[in-house]
């Protein structure tokens, strides 16, 4: 059996509100950079499967994560991403709680309950964690740690050090319409590299490509140069300096982190790439790239067109119908059709799919 996932779970709301609830509801979820929490008081949003949660720094330098759910109606009290001055202040009745979480002042005290214990309506906790100047977040307070989550993935990503390098350009989003694992699994598929991106990957040297089963979910990708210890068309056009010290990392790699982050390395630069769901069949890539300090926006966004080239195949001259975009969509339309299946597979090229497929079965098993 070529396909582990049934058709109906690529568009089915039913089973759209299945994942948020046991898949992403249960893993780490990226919620951004450290950068984006450089002062006390600044914080960022993240939904999290259906659990609303906010990152923020305290006035102690710490991080810390919660529920973004008020105790008193239930309200967002951080929506959107920023910074607060001195509390935290929900917007409906006012009810105040520290960066720590704890409820300060409750309006009205009186009116609402003279007895009220402040003591036990602080906001729900939850986990957060760092990984190379990644922050990840995860609804329950006392998860698996994040190091054991991430195995040994964090030893074949590229050794870069994300907070060395600078974000100069706005992060990228792209808006596709397909079901997010369709576009999980093309990312996975290397069987199409050399037909699909013959002209937009033609520096790489897709038969020496690696691929490695990582910790329990996660996944390994590189490959090299067609022209080993020398940079690609691609990064040369950049114009960006390398930031990699060893030749070994001038290619491209990636690593999944299950479920939808892609962690990408280039000689020149990294990037992050979130597969956000925003519907049964639609999905949101979001890419933020960095990379070494000094340089040029304009240099920044060769890497941003680059990067796009490598991670969604993008042709921006043409802005219409990019590669992968164009495969991804064209993928949806064929597995609504009640003659869909999958045929012999690439086992070299396409065993990630496979794994990837499992993976989620794991969480969202078919018998419920």
């Amino acid at each position: 059996m070529t396909q582990v996932l049934p058709p109906a779970t690529y568009f089915e709301p039913g089973w759209f509100d299945r994942e948020q609830l046991e898949l992403f509801g249960r893993t780490w979820r990226y919620a951004g950079a450290t950068g984006d929490f450089e002062k006390p008081g600044s914080y960022r949003s993240v939904q999290v499967g259906r659990h609303p949660l906010v990152v923020v720094r305290g006035h102690d330098g710490e991080l810390r994560a919660f529920h973004n759910v008020c105790r008193h109606r239930g309200t967002a009290v951080l929506p959107g991403d920023g910074k607060v001055t001195k509390h935290i202040v929900c917007p409906y009745h006012n009810w105040t709680y520290g960066l720590d979480g704890c409820l300060l002042a409750v309006p009205q005290r009186r009116e609402v309950d003279p007895d009220l214990d402040r003591a036990k309506l602080g906001l729900h906790p939850a986990a957060v964690a760092l990984w190379r100047g990644l922050v990840f977040v995860h609804p329950d307070p006392d998860p698996e740690p994040l190091a054991d989550w991430l195995g040994d993935l964090t030893e074949r990503v590229a050794p870069y050090d994300p907070e060395r390098l600078a974000e100069i350009v706005p992060a990228q989003r792209y808006d596709l319409r397909c079901n997010w694992k369709v576009f999980m699994e093309n990312a996975l598929d290397n069987y199409h590299l050399g037909y699909v991106h013959k002209d937009s990957l033609i520096g790489y040297d897709h038969k020496r490509q690696e691929q490695h089963p990582c910790g329990r979910r996660h996944w390994f990708f590189y490959e090299p140069p067609l022209k080993p210890g020398r940079l690609t068309p691609t990064d040369l056009e950049t114009g960006l300096k390398p930031v990699a010290e060893e030749p070994r990392w001038y290619g491209s790699a990636f690593g999944l982190v299950f479920p939808n982050l892609f962690v990408l390395t280039s000689a020149v630069g990294w990037s992050s790439i979130e597969v956000l769901p925003t519907g049964p069949e639609t999905t949101t890539i979001e890419i933020r790239v960095r990379a070494l300090p000094g340089q040029t926006t304009r240099m920044a966004l060769g890497l941003i067109k680059a990067t796009a080239k490598r991670v969604l195949r993008r042709q921006p001259a043409l802005d219409l119908i990019q590669e992968d975009v164009y495969c991804c969509e064209a993928v949806q339309v064929g597995i609504r059709s009640p003659r869909f299946s999958v045929g012999p597979i690439a086992y070299r090229y396409e065993r990630g799919i496979q794994a990837f497929q499992r993976n989620v079965l794991d969480y969202v098993p078919l018998e419920a």
